[in-house]
C-alpha cells in the first residue's frame, strides 16, 4: 500500500508529464474521439417590415417596423480531437419554496481530463442547468448550458492518484451527488502517477 507521508512529500514532475503527453499524442494508435461540443438556444431580435392598411375603407397602406424574438440554435465547439484520460461528474439540486411557487434548480457537471491532438493536457467541464418552476399548478422548464476549459492544476492531477468515491449528501433543501471528490484510499506512491498510468494506457 502506498505510503501517505512519502506521497505528501513528493511533487508533480510537470516537465516529465508534459513531455510524455506530447509523445503519447504522437505515437498512440488509439483512435482519438471527435471534438466535444453542445448546442445552445439563444434569442435574437429580428426586425420585419409589414404593410398596414389605414384610412377610410383601408384604402391606404403604410410600412411599419415590427420586432420579434426568434430562437436560434448555435453549436458551441469546446475542444477538438482528444483522448479522455479521466471522467467524473458532480450534480447539485437546490429547491426554493414560497407560498406562491416552487423553484427547483439542478446542475449537472461532467468533468473530463483530456489529452488533445497537439499533446496538451486540459480539464474540460460541461455544465447543464435545469430550472423547473411550479406556480398555480403549472410547471415551466428551461435549460442553460455552459463550459470551461482549463489547464490541469495540481488538485486535478492529485485526484487521479486516489480511488474514486461516489457520494450523495442532502442538507436542508440541497442535494449533492457524484464522484468528483477523490476518495481516501491512495493508489499511487508519487504525485502524478495516476495521470501517467492513464497516458500509458494509450500506448498499450
Amino acid at each position: 500500500m502506498p505510503d501517505r507521508q512519502a506521497y505528501n512529500a513528493s511533487i508533480i514532475d510537470w516537465p516529465r508529464i508534459r513531455a510524455f503527453a506530447q509523445r503519447v499524442a504522437r505515437e498512440t494508435r488509439t483512435p482519438a474521439e471527435q471534438g466535444i461540443s453542445y448546442t445552445t438556444t439563444e434569442y435574437e431580435t429580428k426586425i420585419k417590415l409589414i404593410e398596414v392598411k389605414h384610412g377610410p375603407f383601408g384604402l391606404f397602406t403604410k410600412t411599419e417596423r415590427k420586432s420579434e424574438q426568434v430562437a436560434v440554435s448555435k453549436r458551441i465547439d469546446v475542444v477538438g480531437r482528444h483522448w479522455v484520460l479521466e471522467r467524473r461528474n458532480h450534480h447539485i439540486e437546490h429547491t426554493t419554496k414560497t407560498r406562491a411557487h416552487t423553484n427547483q434548480e439542478t446542475s449537472h457537471e461532467e468533468h473530463f481530463v483530456v489529452l488533445l491532438a497537439d499533446g496538451s493536457l486540459k480539464k474540460v467541464i460541461l455544465i447543464e442547468t435545469e430550472n423547473m418552476n411550479t406556480a398555480h399548478g403549472r410547471n415551466t422548464f428551461f435549460f442553460t448550458h455552459d463550459h470551461a476549459v482549463r489547464d490541469l492544476s495540481t488538485s486535478y492531477v492529485e485526484a487521479m492518484d486516489f480511488e474514486k468515491r461516489h457520494y450523495s449528501t442532502t442538507k436542508a433543501r440541497s442535494q449533492n451527488w457524484g464522484d468528483l471528490e477523490p476518495g481516501k484510499r491512495l493508489l499511487s506512491h508519487t504525485k502524478g502517477v495516476g495521470l501517467t498510468k492513464a497516458l500509458k494506457r494509450l500506448l498499450a
